[in-house]
């Protein structure tokens, strides 16, 4: 008689061993159910996400989503994601409920139909963009990027199924190869933000770059314990390219002339350059992500811009019946004429960025209004390495005793006078920190020493400070308005307080009172006001350069730049609490 292979029993006994491999592997390739308390968000690395350089936040983005899940009880959670298609694929499939922080080309937002709750297209955000629901049409623009479209049942009834892979889905998807959740059914909110792209070129060698905790790469272990990775600089800007579906966009500029497989080239460089790796390498990044890590570049050249702006949306599935009706309220919030919320964190996080750092066209090194001076940079960079150590002590002790942010204060010492001990103006003012007579006899101190004039600065910036507590701003638009009175003195800025509120403005954010400054230099303004005529044009200059070298110095210390070495022992004075001290 003929001996079976396996007995009944260890038919059965492998027959089980089998169901139970099949249901692990359907563990590990099934998202986790959605925990409906978290919100789970798939973004790059990128700056205006999670800041690295910025001492004004925790990023443009960071508090967009903080203000969403306040709003609806969720806790956010961070999923990593390398790219633009990586983080709306983790959407698709279930792993992340919300992906956001990559700009897209306009050809893949139009305005063929309505998706949501009566959105109408891709329009800016001025009170015409309609429900949160954007639809795009599905034809990929020039650069590839694939459209995004509304689900149809988000409009009329989601069903309950919560987002994730069905079974029979990933049973499809393992027999075929096959991706039976297309990109196109993702949902895509409103436009909230536009950016220019720009065409950059380098050639210096790539600089270490920092990466936040939330959405750090692998790195070696000393890279992790520094906050930094084996990304470069330049790979950090690079996280901030226009991405399509075929990656990088290559712009079309003519006589750029990307060899297959290398560089892009332009007129007067060769292949051979190219292939060396010496010849200037070229992409192209988004405007706002240029103009914030520019300043750190070792190569300050001027990018190009070009093109139509990049739009920047929100992208979730539509069948969450909870979710996605959620995700639609908050964005017709945001949308309506009356919010602030984006206009405001826009303006704290970009607002006082120049339009533009480099040579002019024209050759104009000086720059025309809107244009960082090149050479303004690197002057400070040099008063970091020669000028401020000497001083290093007192800003410590000043800031220390003021509880203000030693680089701020820094910042408003290289504004006001290069960190030149003897600084004089035709004004009157005085010494390193600029003081009046008037000022420094109320503060008892000897403008011309420089410890002394360093520490009654600091004193006089907290005493502003101190005098707008009855207003109940916002921390940073508080240190800005105190700036300002810094500059131009308390009566004038309570003027163009009430000049704002007399226009119609509440009074209370720098982004209103940066408008409102430069009217108190004209006779129909200034009239109506207690202290008359003020250079308010040179306030809203002043705020805004310190804004940006204050910006500047934090990035240095980020990045641990070689200037960095002379910032550290001020860290130390740095108020636990900044900015609401």
């Amino acid at each position: 008689m003929h001996n079976p292979i396996f007995t009944t029993r260890e038919r059965f006994a492998l027959f089980g061993l089998a169901i139970a491999q099949a249901f692990l592997l359907l563990l590990i390739l099934l998202p986790a159910p959605r925990d409906s308390d978290v919100l789970r968000v798939a973004a790059p690395a990128r700056e205006r996400v999670l800041t690295r350089l910025s001492p004004y936040g925790p990023g443009f983005e960071q508090e967009l989503l903080t203000a969403f899940c306040a709003r609806y009880g969720y806790e956010l959670r961070w999923v990593k994601a390398d790219n633009r298609d990586e983080a709306l694929r983790l959407v698709a499939d279930g792993y992340a409920d919300v992906a956001v922080g990559f700009g897209t080309a306009p050809e893949a937002h139009g305005t063929g139909g309505t998706g949501g709750t009566g959105g109408t297209g891709g329009n800016e955000r001025d009170g015409h963009d309609g429900g949160a629901g954007i639809s795009a049409s599905g034809a990929s623009g020039t650069s590839g990027t694939p459209g995004i479209a509304a689900a149809a049942t988000h409009a009329t009834g989601a069903t309950d199924a919560a987002p994730g892979i069905s079974l029979a889905a990933l049973l499809t998807r393992l027999a075929t190869g096959t991706d039976p959740i297309p990109l196109t059914d993702l949902v895509a909110g409103p436009a909230y933000d536009h950016a220019r792209p720009v065409l950059v070129r380098w050639s210096e060698p790539d600089l270490p770059a920092p990466v936040h905790a939330a959405l750090r790469d692998t790195g070696t272990a000393e890279a992790a314990r520094d906050g930094q990775t084996s990304t470069g600089l330049r790979s950090a800007l690079l996280l901030t390219t226009w991405e399509t579906s075929a990656g990088p966009a290559v712009p079309p500029v003519q006589g750029l002339l990307p060899p297959s497989g290398g560089p892009s080239l332009l007129p007067g460089e060769s292949t051979a350059d190219a292939a060396s790796g010496d010849a200037p390498r070229h992409a192209m990044v988004d405007g706002d992500s240029w103009r914030l890590w520019q300043p750190f570049m070792a190569e300050p050249a001027a990018g190009r811009v070009t093109g139509k702006p990049l739009s920047y949306h929100w992208y979730w599935r539509g069948d969450d019946a909870t979710l996605a009706p959620r995700l639609d309220e908050f964005w017709r919030e945001r949308t309506a004429p009356a919010d602030t919320l984006l206009d405001d964190l826009t303006e704290r996080y970009f607002g006082f960025l120049p339009e533009s750092l480099g040579v002019a066209e024209d050759g104009d090194y000086t720059g025309a209004s809107g244009y960082a001076d090149i050479f303004d940079l690197m002057d400070l960079m040099t008063v970091v390495a020669e000028k401020l150590p000497a001083h290093a002590p007192a800003i410590s002790r000043a800031a220390a005793q003021s509880n203000i942010d030693p680089l701020l204060l820094s910042a408003v010492i290289f504004q006001e006078s290069r960190f030149d001990a003897s600084a004089r103006s035709k004004t009157g003012v005085r010494g390193i920190m600029q003081l009046t007579q008037n000022t420094a006899l109320l503060l008892k101190v000897n403008r011309m020493n420089p410890s002394q004039s360093i520490r009654g600065g600091a004193r006089y910036l907290r005493m502003l400070w101190d005098s707008l507590d009855d207003l109940d701003l916002q921390p940073w638009d508080r240190w800005f308005f105190t700036l300002a009175a810094f500059n131009q003195g308390p009566g004038h800025l309570r003027d163009a307080i009430r000049l704002n509120q007399d226009l119609g403005g509440s009074g209370r954010t720098w982004r209103e009172l940066k408008d409102t400054f430069p009217k108190l230099a004209r006779p129909r303004y200034h009239a109506r006001t207690r202290y008359g005529y003020c250079r308010g044009y040179e306030a809203v200059a002043f705020v805004e350069s310190v804004r940006y070298y204050y910006y500047i110095l934090n990035g240095l210390v980020a990045l641990s730049r070689p200037e960095a070495e002379h910032l550290a022992p001020l860290l130390d004075a740095v108020p636990v609490r900044w900015p609401t001290v």
